[in-house]
C-alpha cells in the first residue's frame, strides 16, 4: 500500500472517529455530550477562520484550548481540560510526526499539568497517557539520545509514564503500562535495541528490589497486603518491557534471582505475577538472533537450582524451568531443545528422590508439560522425511531418554511410582512410533503392576492410562505382543481388562490382525456357551467376552493401513451374514462399517494434518483403499444394509441409516443410479399395492415401536440418496414429489417435502428446481387443501426453502401461501410456528432484495392487481387478514405483523410503524381474549422497538385502554397487562407512568413497585431458604428463550409475577422443571447415621422424610401439662355480630346448580374483578403463612381452609404461554 492510500485511510479513519463523537450530542451521558458540544465548537471556529478540518488543524485547535484550561502551571477547568486531552489523544496518532518531533518539549509541557495535578481524575490522566504515547512514538533516535541537548526529553516523558504505570488506580496503571509496552516495542531506526529499554528495566527492578526488602517474608510466607499489592504491579511493568523484548540482557540474572525470592510467597496471586514475568522474558525471545540471549537466561535459571526438599521454591522452579524450555522449542530451535532433553530430564529427576510429595508431583508435571509442548514431531519422522545423520541422533536421545526414564522404576522412587508411571504415559504420546522398541521394558514393567490382581491396588487405574497411551502411539499389535491377552490360556496371566482399553485406544492399526488374532476367539467362547448351564456365571462371563471382543470391531475399521488386503469378499460376506442373523449385532457391524467409510473419506480428503501418520499412511494409499471399497464392497452393502433397514422397527434404525449415508457418500455416480432406480420401482409397487385404508392408518411407527409400511421405508431411503444423485436423476426425484405430495398419509407427505427440502440444498438440484420452478410452486400451492395438519411443519419447512431461492420472476408465490403461512403462526406445533416465524422473515427479505420489482398477483386471482415488492406491502398483504370472517384468522394476523413489525422495524419510516400500531390497537376493544391476547403482544413489541420520543406521546392513550381491556375482560389478561406496564415503567420510568395512568389505578404503581421490592427480598432469603429459592428464585432465572423476538414477547420484568406468587405455596417447595433433584439424608434420633457403614446409601431418598410433630403443641406447657386459653379469640366469627356472622356463612355456603347439586361460589378479589391494592395481598400472604405453620399436617397444595371449606386444588406446574 502506498503512502497516499496510508494517508486516505487515516483520513477516513479520523473521520469515522469524529463522526462518532458528533452522534453524541443529544446523549444522555453528560460526558458524552460535553464533548460533542466541545467538538461542535472547535468546528465553529474553524469554519469561522476558514480552516480546512485536517489532523494538524484539530491538534492546533485542542492544544491551545487545553493551553487556556491551564494557569501557573496548574488547571482551573478540570471539565474543559478533560475534553480537550482526550481530542488531542484522538487526533494525535493521525498527526504528522514532523509535527510532533520538534515541539516535543512544548507539548510536553502543556499537557503535564493533567498528568501531574493532584486533583486529576482517571478519565483526564488516561487520556493524557494515549496523548503522550503518540509523542513519545513520534520520537526518532536522534530525539531519544538528546543530541540537541534539549532540557525536556523524552526520557522524561517515559519517566513520567513509568511512575504512571505503577498508580494505584487500575486503569490509570494498565493503559500507563500498556503504552510503555508500545514506545519500547517500537525500536528506532539505526539501533537494535530501544534507548530507553536499559533505564526502564532499571526503573523496574530498582523498585522491584527496594519493595521485596523492605519487609522480607512473614513467617507464613507472605507480605503484607499494601506491599504485595505494589509487588504485583511492578511484576507486571515488567512483564510489559519484557514482553516488548526490551528487557537488558544485564539485568536477566539478577531479574531471576528476585523472581523466584518472590515465588517462595504463598501469595497465588503474586506468584502468578512473577511467572507472567518470567513468560514475557521467555516470549520476547522469540528468534533464532536471540538464541544466545535465550541460552543465556536457561543457564541461569539452571544455576539457581533449589534443594531436593524445598517445599517452597523447587515447585516453582520447576514450574519456571518447564515453560522456559518449551518456550525455547517453540520459539527459538527445537531440534536443539530435543538435543538437550536427556540433560534437562536428570535434573529434573532428581528431584523424584525428594521426600516432599509437592516437589516431585511438580517435577512430573514439569517433565510432562516438556513431553507434551517441547517435542517437535517433525523430528520423529523417520529418513527421508529428515536427514539420515539428524534421524540417528534422535534415536539416541531416545535411547537415553529411556534409560533415565527406566531407572524411575525402581524400588528407589517407590513413592511417586504414580508420577513416573504419568511421566512415562506422556511419553508415549509424545514419541509415537518411536518409543518402539527402547520403551518396551518400561510396558512391560507397568503391565506387570497392571496384572496384579490385588484389590485395590492404588496403580491399577494409572497403569491403564500408560497402555492406552501405549496402544493408540505404538499400535495393538506391539502392546499385545508385550502384554499377550492369554484368554484361551488356562496356564497363562488373563489379561481381559485390555479389551475395554483397546475398544477406545485403537485408530490407524491393522485390520489383518484383529481378523487373524483377535475374532477367533469368539467362536472359541460361544463353543463354551453353548456347551455350558445358561444361567451359570461363567456363561455371563464368556457372552461378555465375545460382546467385548465384538466391540473392538469398529476401532480396528478407523483408518486401517491394510483395508485393501484384508477386508476380502470373504470377510464382507460373514459380516453380511451377522447382519441377516444376529440382531443384538447390527449396531456395532454398521459402527464398524461406517468408520470404514468415512474415516477413508476424510483422511484422503487431506483434512488430517499429522506428520507420523502421514508418513505410515500417505494420503494415496487411502485414495486407493476408497477407490477399492467403493467399487468392490459398496453396492453389495447398500443391498444388505436396504433389506436390514427394512426390517428394523423406526426407533432403532437410526444407525442403519446413518451407514447407508455413509456408503452412498463414497459409491460411484453409476452406481447410484441403478440403486435410486431400483428403489424407485420398489416405491412405485408399494404405492400402488397400499390402499385407502392403509394410508388412514397415520400413527406415527416409531411412537409404538412398530416396522414401517415399505413404503415409508423406501421414502426414508430416496431422502437419504437424493443429495448425491446427479441432475439426470432429478425429473424422477420431483415425479416423486408430485405423487406422493397428495398421498393422504401423513408419514408419506412428510417425507414428499423432505424430498424437495433435500434436493434444494445442493448445488445440481438447486438448478432443477429452478428449472422446473412454475410446476413446483403450483404443486406447492395446491398442496394447501391436501396436506394434513400433521405434515405441515414438513411442508413450511420447504416453503422456506424455496422461499430463500425465489427468483424475482415469480414473487407472486409469496401473496398465494402467505395466508397459510400466517394461520400456522398459531399452530400447536412449535416447529410449525418456528418455520412460519422464519417464512415471514424471508418473505420480508425477499421484497426488500426485489423492491421495486412486479409482484404478478393477476397469476393467483385474475380478479386482483399487480403490485410492487417493497417491505410495506408485506405488511399491507398480511394486513388483508384483519378483515377475516373468524377471530382466529385475526388473531393469526396480528401475531404474523408483531413478527414482522419486529425483524423490520427499522427499515420502516416512522410514519409508517406508528400508522400499523394505531390501527393495533383498534383491536384491544374487541370482545374476543383470542385477539386481544395477540393485540398485546403486538403492543409489547412495539412499544419496546420504538423509540422512546415516538411511544411517550401516545402512551396515556394506550395505558388508559390497557387497564380498561383488563376491567371489561373481568382481569382475565391482569398478568399480561401487568407485566406489560412493568416493562414500560423500566423505559420510561415509574414517576411518568404514575401520570399517564389514570386515578382510579394509581394502585398500580403502588403495586408494582412492592412486587419489586417483594421479589428483592425473596432473592436475598433464597440464600438461606433453599424450598424458597428453588420455588421462586430459580423458576424465573433459568428462563430462556428460542429468539430474540421471543424475549422481547414473552421477556418478564424483575418484579415476579403476582399470580405466580398466588399458585405458589408459602410453605413449600415451588414446582419447576428446571428444578434440580434433591437428596435427603434419614436417621433416627437414637441412632446417628455411620457415613462409613455400607449400608448408609440406603438411608440416601430423593424424597423428604416425613416428619411427626405432636399435635395441638400449642396447648402443652414445658412440664406437659394441658392449659386452655378461655379468653382465646380465635373463633372465625370473633368480633362479628350474629347477623354479620350469618351473611358470611350465606356467601360461603352452596347453591343448588345443574341436577340440583350443591356447587360452591367462586369467590371474588372485589367487585370490579380486580384490585391493585398490595396490601391487602400482603396481609392475605402472612396469613397463609400462619396457617401452614399451625397446621403441619394440612395437603399444602389445596388452598388454606377459608370459611369452613377447602378450596380447589392449585395447579403445580404453570404453563409457559406463547403462540
Amino acid at each position: 500500500m502506498s503512502s497516499a492510500d496510508d494517508q486516505l485511510l487515516q483520513i477516513v479513519e479520523l473521520k469515522g472517529k469524529l463522526d462518532k463523537v458528533r452522534s453524541q450530542i443529544s446523549s444522555k451521558l453528560v460526558n458524552q455530550q460535553h464533548l460533542a458540544l466541545i467538538l461542535q465548537t472547535v468546528e465553529e471556529n474553524l469554519d469561522q477562520q476558514h480552516q480546512e478540518k485536517t489532523a494538524v488543524a484539530y491538534f492546533v485547535s485542542f492544544l491551545s484550548l487545553l493551553d487556556q484550561c491551564c494557569e501557573n502551571d496548574q488547571i482551573k477547568d478540570f471539565a474543559l481540560a478533560t475534553g480537550a486531552v482526550y481530542f488531542l489523544n484522538l487526533v494525535s496518532p493521525y498527526t504528522p510526526k514532523g509535527l510532533l518531533r520538534p515541539h516535543f518539549g512544548d507539548i510536553l509541557t502543556k499537557v503535564a499539568p493533567a498528568l501531574t495535578d493532584e486533583h486529576s481524575q482517571a478519565p483526564l490522566i488516561r487520556s493524557s497517557i494515549g496523548f503522550l504515547e503518540s509523542l513519545l512514538l513520534a520520537q526518532d533516535l536522534d530525539a531519544w539520545n538528546n543530541v540537541n541537548n534539549y532540557k525536556i526529553s523524552p526520557k522524561r516523558g517515559l519517566m513520567g509514564l513509568l511512575e504512571l504505570s505503577l498508580d494505584p488506580r487500575p486503569k490509570v496503571r494498565k493503559g500507563a503500562q500498556e503504552s510503555v509496552h508500545s514506545i519500547l516495542l517500537q525500536v528506532p531506526v539505526g539501533t537494535g535495541a530501544h534507548p530507553a529499554s536499559f533505564y526502564s528495566g532499571e526503573f523496574a527492578l530498582n523498585r522491584l528490589i527496594s519493595l521485596v526488602q523492605k519487609n522480607p517474608l512473614n513467617k507464613d510466607s507472605t507480605f503484607s497486603k499494601d506491599l504485595s499489592a505494589q509487588i504485583i504491579h511492578n511484576l507486571q511493568l515488567i512483564s510489559a518491557i519484557a514482553k516488548a523484548n526490551a528487557w537488558p540482557i544485564k539485568q536477566v540474572n539478577t531479574l531471576c534471582d528476585i523472581l523466584l525470592e518472590i515465588c517462595k510467597s504463598a501469595d497465588e496471586y503474586m506468584v502468578s505475577a512473577a511467572f507472567a514475568a518470567f513468560e514475557g522474558l521467555f516470549q520476547s525471545m522469540n528468534s533464532k538472533i536471540d538464541n544466545d540471549k535465550f541460552v543465556q537466561v536457561m543457564d541461569i535459571i539452571f544455576d539457581l537450582k533449589p534443594a531436593v526438599n524445598d517445599p517452597h521454591l523447587a515447585p516453582s522452579w520447576l514450574a519456571i524451568v518447564a515453560k522456559a524450555v518449551t518456550s525455547y522449542s517453540l520459539n527459538i530451535d527445537s531440534l536443539k531443545c530435543f538435543m538437550k532433553l536427556p540433560e534437562i530430564f536428570k535434573i529434573v529427576g532428581d528431584y523424584f528422590s525428594s521426600d516432599v510429595e509437592n516437589v516431585y508431583i511438580s517435577a512430573s508435571q514439569c517433565l510432562i508439560a516438556i513431553c507434551s509442548d517441547a517435542i517437535d514431531k517433525k523430528w520423529l519422522l523417520y529418513a527421508p522425511a529428515v536427514k539420515q545423520e539428524i534421524s540417528e541422533q534422535i534415536g539416541t536421545v531416545i535411547s537415553q531418554l529411556a534409560s533415565i526414564t527406566n531407572s524411575f522404576l525402581s524400588v528407589k522412587y517407590r513413592q511417586c511410582a504414580k508420577e513416573v508411571a504419568e511421566l512415562i504415559g506422556a511419553l508415549f504420546l509424545s514419541l509415537r512410533i518411536r518409543a518402539n522398541p527402547d520403551f518396551l521394558p518400561h510396558l512391560g514393567t507397568i503391565g506387570e503392576w497392571r496384572s496384579n490382581e490385588q484389590e485395590g491396588f492404588e496403580l491399577n487405574g494409572v497403569s491403564e492410562s500408560v497402555i492406552a497411551s501405549a496402544i493408540s502411539s505404538m499400535g495393538p499389535e506391539v502392546v499385545l505382543e508385550i502384554l499377550p491377552l492369554n484368554l484361551n490360556d488356562a496356564n497363562a496371566v488373563g489379561r481381559a481388562w485390555l479389551l475395554p482399553i483397546l475398544k477406545v485406544n485403537v485408530r490407524c492399526a491393522h485390520l489383518s490382525y484383529y481378523i487373524k488374532d483377535i475374532l477367533p476367539l469368539t467362536s472359541y467362547f460361544e463353543e463354551l456357551v453353548s456347551k455350558a448351564n445358561p444361567e451359570s456365571m461363567n456363561t455371563k462371563i464368556f457372552a461378555t467376552l465375545v460382546s467385548q471382543i465384538w466391540s473392538l470391531l469398529p476401532a480396528f475399521c478407523d483408518l486401517p493401513f491394510d483395508l485393501v488386503t484384508s477386508f476380502s469378499d470373504e470377510f464382507a460376506a460373514h459380516l453380511a451374514k451377522l447382519l441377516y442373523q444376529q440382531v443384538e449385532l447390527r449396531p456395532t457391524i454398521c459402527h464398524a462399517l461406517r468408520m470404514l467409510a468415512e474415516s477413508n473419506a476424510v483422511y484422503s480428503s487431506g483434512v488430517v494434518d499429522d506428520l507420523i501418520v502421514n508418513q505410515q499412511f500417505p494420503v494415496s494409499k487411502s485414495k486407493e483403499a476408497l477407490k477399492y471399497l467403493s467399487s468392490t464392497k459398496a453396492p453389495k452393502f447398500l443391498s444388505v444394509l436396504f433389506n436390514v433397514f427394512s426390517e428394523t422397527p423406526m426407533d432403532q434404525r437410526n444407525y442403519v441409516l446413518e451407514t447407508i449415508d455413509a456408503y452412498l457418500q463414497i459409491s460411484k455416480p453409476s452406481d447410484l443410479v441403478i440403486i435410486f432406480n431400483k428403489v424407485c420401482t420398489l416405491l412405485q409397487k408399494a404405492l400402488d399395492d397400499e390402499t385407502e385404508k392403509d394410508f388412514a392408518e397415520t400413527d406415527d411407527p416409531a411412537a409404538n415401536g412398530k416396522i414401517p409400511k415399505l413404503s415409508i421405508t423406501m421414502m426414508d431411503i430416496v431422502i437419504e440418496i437424493t443429495k448425491y444423485l446427479e441432475e439426470s436423476s432429478h425429473n424422477a426425484l420431483l415425479a416423486i414429489f408430485n405423487r406422493t405430495v397428495r398421498v393422504k398419509d401423513v408419514q408419506i407427505q412428510k417425507r414428499a417435502y423432505r424430498i424437495l427440502s433435500s434436493l434444494i440444498k445442493t448445488e445440481s438440484g438447486l438448478k432443477s428446481v429452478l428449472k422446473f420452478l412454475p410446476d413446483i410452486l403450483k404443486v406447492l400451492v395446491e398442496g394447501s387443501e391436501t396436506t394434513l395438519m400433521a405434515a405441515k411443519s414438513a411442508r413450511l419447512l420447504c416453503i422456506l426453502e424455496v422461499i430463500k431461492i425465489l427468483p424475482v420472476d415469480y414473487l407472486h408465490f409469496i401473496p398465494g401461501v402467505l395466508s397459510e403461512v400466517i394461520l400456522c403462526t398459531k399452530s400447536v406445533n412449535e416447529r410449525a410456528r418456528g418455520n412460519s416465524y422464519d417464512i415471514l422473515v424471508a418473505m420480508g427479505n425477499n421484497l426488500i432484495e426485489f423492491e421495486g420489482s412486479p409482484i404478478k398477483n393477476s397469476l393467483n386471482d385474475p380478479d386482483m392487481s399487480d403490485s410492487v415488492a417493497s417491505l410495506k406491502e408485506l405488511f399491507v398483504m398480511c394486513s388483508a387478514g384483519l378483515a377475516g370472517g373468524s377471530p382466529h384468522m385475526i388473531s393469526a394476523t396480528i401475531t404474523a405483523l408483531s413478527r414482522v413489525f419486529y425483524e423490520f422495524h427499522d427499515n420502516l419510516e416512522m410514519d409508517f410503524l406508528k400508522q400499523m400500531t394505531s390501527t393495533i390497537e383498534l383491536f384491544l376493544t374487541s370482545k374476543n381474549r383470542e385477539i386481544i391476547k395477540s393485540t398485546l403482544g403486538f403492543i409489547k413489541v412495539a412499544t419496546l422497538s420504538l423509540p422512546e420520543d415516538e411511544v411517550r406521546p401516545r402512551l396515556k392513550g394506550l395505558l388508559t385502554n390497557l387497564l380498561a381491556v383488563n376491567h371489561e375482560q373481568k382481569s382475565h389478561f391482569r398478568s399480561k397487562v401487568k407485566h406489560l406496564i412493568e416493562r414500560l415503567v423500566r423505559k420510561f420510568g415509574s414517576d411518568y407512568i404514575e401520570q399517564c395512568v389514570p386515578e382510579e389505578d394509581k394502585k398500580l404503581i403502588i403495586n408494582i413497585k412492592k412486587s419489586k421490592a417483594r421479589a428483592k427480598r425473596k432473592k436475598s432469603q433464597a440464600s438461606y431458604d433453599d424450598d424458597a429459592g428453588r420455588g421462586e428464585g430459580e423458576a424465573h432465572s433459568n428462563n430462556t428463550f428460542m429468539s430474540a423476538y421471543e424475549e422481547a414477547l414473552y421477556g418478564e420484568s424483575d418484579a415476579s409475577d403476582d399470580d405466580a406468587e398466588e399458585n405458589n405455596n408459602d410453605g413449600e417447595e415451588g414446582y419447576s422443571h428446571s428444578r434440580k433433584p434433591k437428596q435427603f439424608i434419614s436417621e433416627s434420633k437414637d441412632a446417628p447415621l455411620d457415613l462409613l457403614d455400607k449400608q448408609a446409601l440406603s438411608h440416601i431418598s430423593s424424597s423428604r422424610p416425613k416428619t411427626f410433630s405432636k399435635k395441638d403443641v400449642k396447648y402443652h406447657t414445658k412440664n406437659g401439662k394441658l392449659v386452655f386459653n378461655e379468653n382465646d379469640d380465635s373463633n372465625a366469627f370473633g368480633g362479628k355480630n350474629s347477623i354479620d356472622a350469618y351473611v358470611e356463612a350465606v356467601k360461603q355456603g352452596p347453591v343448588r346448580g345443574q341436577g340440583n347439586k350443591l356447587k360452591y361460589k367462586k369467590k371474588q378479589r372485589t367487585e370490579d374483578g380486580i384490585n391493585w391494592d398490595d396490601e391487602e395481598a400482603e396481609s392475605r400472604e402472612s396469613g397463609e403463612r400462619k396457617s401452614v405453620k399451625q397446621y403441619p399436617q394440612s395437603r399444602s397444595n389445596y388452598r388454606n381452609v377459608r370459611g369452613g371449606r377447602i378450596g380447589k386444588p392449585k395447579s403445580r406446574f404453570k404453563a409457559r404461554k406463547k403462540f
